[in-house]
């Protein structure tokens, strides 16, 4: 899951975190590692308790905005509301294709 995850959240942090808010790809790298973890961990949660693709992809772009958000309060990483509704938007719509284009092997 962590390998699904990663390189979507790099590449929208890219599209999102970096261009709007002007922090470095580097550290857009670094922020999506865990934050990678903490969604797939969301996704195996809510694949236990069955709950719909569509609750699942909103809960994992919560979290994602969410953990940036709160990497935000350091001086290391720099967030806005704006960028953070449309990378949490970005991330629940990029699930949600995701999950009709490569439903999960156990599925």
């Amino acid at each position: 899951m962590f390998w699904r995850q990663f390189p979507l959240l790099v590449v929208l942090g890219l599209l999102m975190l970096t261009l709007f808010d002007s922090n470095p790809w580097w550290k857009v790298a670094l922020y999506a590692a865990p934050a990678a973890l903490l969604t797939g961990s969301l996704s195996a949660a809510a694949g236990r308790n069955n709950l719909s693709p569509a609750f699942t992809a909103a809960l994992q772009g919560l979290a994602a905005g969410l953990f940036a958000f709160l990497l935000g309060f350091t001086p290391w990483f720099r967030t806005t509301w704006g960028t953070l509704l449309g990378f949490a938007f970005l991330v629940t719509l990029a699930e949600l294709i995701l999950v009709r284009l490569l439903p999960s092997p156990g599925s």
